[in-house]
């Protein structure tokens, strides 16, 4: 706890992304990760092996775009770095661990950005006292003739969820519905900017949960991304990403992930 207390005050990251709770939930899950190592295993190499698969097959190396970079536990750094003359990492927090992996390569860099492009404008609605809930506007100008992959990395799931918790603690006049409605629409504008995009594009994300009781019957299960409607995934696995006992002593929770190689 002293070591997460240590990350929360010398992480850098804009003052809405610590005030959101992005940073607290960066270390949330690094702490997560070290708790349950060996169950998320499996998961992290699957998606290590389908980039690197769809960097293979990815004919211009001249650039590669990661959104949802994370703790890197995911990324296939080093091999990414052989492979494309630059690699671009994108999120809204870089804890000081991972930059000391990236600094590592010459052609790897880390561009602190919010892919819904709502996180901003949400917190000055917030301070402002503006009940307004901002339109998703998924762009970024590090996407451009260069790059041939862009990896969406772990992150359709999530994308919604912090700046969710911000808005019921913010907007008292939006119901349930409402709120609901437009995090679906950011997960729904993610993937269709990754559709729209003219280059190699690889998502991996979660798209349903499975909640197990004690003797592995299955107690709840529901789509993670509001139903949007995917297509067959070119591969697809299960994270094991809370094993009973762990958290709760009663259920574990299971997440069916997917994966994509979408082609130009």
């Amino acid at each position: 706890m002293l070591y997460d207390l240590f990350l929360h005050l010398t992480t850098p990251c804009s003052t809405h992304v610590r005030r959101m709770g992005y940073l607290d939930e960066a270390i949330a899950m690094r702490r997560r990760f070290r708790r349950n190592r060996a169950s998320w295993k499996p998961h992290l190499d699957n998606s290590c092996r389908f980039v690197l698969s769809a960097a293979e097959q990815c004919r211009n190396k001249c650039k590669a775009v990661i959104l949802g970079s994370g703790l890197l536990l995911d990324v296939p750094l080093a091999e990414l770095a052989v492979m494309f003359q630059e690699v671009v990492l994108m999120d809204v927090v870089c804890l000081l661990e991972v930059r000391r992996r990236i600094n590592r390569h010459d052609n790897i860099r880390f561009v602190e950005h919010d892919v819904t492009n709502v996180a901003q404008s949400l917190y000055q609605n917030g301070r402002d006292r503006l009940p307004e809930l901002p339109e998703p506007a998924p762009a970024t100008t590090e996407i451009d003739e260069n790059t041939g992959l862009v990896v969406s990395l772990n992150i359709l799931s999530q994308l919604w969820v912090v700046p969710r918790t911000y808005a019921v603690r913010h907007f008292r006049g939006f119901t349930n519905d409402q709120v609901e409605e437009w995090c679906r629409r950011i997960v729904e504008s993610h993937y269709a900017a990754l559709r729209s995009l003219r280059c190699d594009v690889c998502l991996v994300a979660d798209h349903e949960f499975v909640k197990r009781d004690g003797e592995g019957q299955v107690a709840s299960r529901a789509s993670s991304i509001y139903d949007i409607l995917l297509p067959e995934p070119d591969a697809s696995w299960t994270w094991n990403i809370l094993p009973i006992g762990k958290d709760s002593p009663h259920l574990s929770k299971e997440l069916i992930v997917g994966a994509w190689h979408m082609h130009p």
